[in-house]
């Protein structure tokens, strides 16, 4: 599959956008808009600036999908403190709703026993209050890495027993968890695929 192609569901152009509520930046003086992460890349600086080194940013995607994999971008930079306030350690999160999805969750031989760690509580918070029976589950945990400016868009996919139980997914929220050393940390690009 070629990832770079594929269409991507978290682009504001294809009727994703973020939700304020499960997004960092209340009380935060971010620059930019979580919007530009969900935007094409103009040029060095279009970025969504957190004035820290972690955060979350949640999506209500184009349309719920079965995801598999994830990609995140990052301007290829020049200085060595533009690579520094790049991601480093993160986590996706799917918001699993609906009572169908929630019993496939439940009866897929694939996913009992596992045990997750949970977002942000104001994340979990803010996704119970618009659907009380919904929950959480990790998709993935991983590391992008942004010294290689011809690598600068990397994509990641889901844990292959997320994957085989089929979950669709609406809300996404990408947990930032560190970066590279900066004391801020610039969100570029996040898209969401599914296998076409």
């Amino acid at each position: 599959m070629d990832i770079v192609t594929t269409f991507n569901f978290a682009s504001l152009d294809a009727g994703a956008y973020h939700i304020p509520d499960i997004t960092s930046g209340r009380g935060l003086s971010c620059q930019g808009s979580p919007d530009q992460a969900l935007t094409p890349i103009l040029e060095e600086g279009d970025c969504w600036l957190l004035p820290e080194p972690i955060g979350h940013l949640g999506i209500r995607l184009a349309s719920s999908i079965a995801i598999t994999h994830f990609s995140i971008e990052h301007a290829a930079m020049l200085t060595m403190n533009h690579q520094r306030e790049a991601p480093h350690s993160m986590v996706l999160w799917g918001f699993l709703e609906g009572a169908s999805n929630i019993e496939c969750f439940h009866a897929s031989p694939q996913l009992q026993g596992l045990s997750y760690s949970q977002p942000a509580t104001e994340v979990m918070e803010a996704c119970k209050a618009a659907s009380p029976r919904g929950s959480f589950v990790e998709l993935a945990h991983v590391s992008y890495g942004p010294f290689n400016g011809a690598n600068n868009l990397q994509t990641f996919p889901i844990y292959p027993n997320m994957h085989a139980a089929g979950l669709d997914f609406g809300i996404v929220v990408l947990e930032i968890r560190s970066n590279w050393g900066a004391d801020s940390t610039c969100l570029y690009g996040f898209h969401v695929h599914r296998s076409e």
